[in-house]
């Protein structure tokens, strides 16, 4: 009986040295899996990340309409661009930035002024402008 356990261990170990690494085949489907896994990953992060930039360029033209509103008030008249509600005349900052903030995919920010109306737009993800991703603020 111990003779035969010993020969069924030498067996064991012989076929254990025999087969040390893995097969290109075994290696393959790995590297498919994990291609499908990366692959779903990233679409999601890349779906997240433009959410987050549409919802950045929405808070952002919201401050800047509170502070057009607040400039019509304190001054009597609509501002002539984005830069007036920075440098207004009393130099008082209504927008707390040195410059004229970005939208969140980097791109400036339209203003538009028609008479005492002002209608202030992100081109969007796209960058062009008058296409249905822009996101627009009307003022007045």
């Amino acid at each position: 009986m111990i003779k035969i356990y010993r020969e069924y261990i030498k067996r064991a170990q012989k076929q254990s040295y025999m087969r040390k690494g893995m097969t290109l085949i075994e290696i393959m489907i790995v590297l498919v899996i994990m291609a499908s896994v990366m692959t779903l990953v990233g679409v999601n992060v890349f779906g997240a990340l433009d959410t987050g930039n549409e919802k950045t360029t929405t808070i952002q033209l919201q401050q800047f309409k509170s502070a057009v509103e607040t400039y019509k008030i304190n001054y009597r008249k609509m501002p002539n661009s984005l830069d007036d509600l920075i440098k207004t005349p009393d130099n008082r900052k209504l927008i707390d930035a040195d410059s004229v903030p970005r939208d969140g995919w980097d791109n400036d920010f339209t203003f538009e002024k028609t008479g005492n109306r002002v209608k202030i737009f992100s081109n969007g993800a796209d960058g062009q402008p008058n296409t249905e991703d822009d996101i627009v603020v009307n003022i007045g």
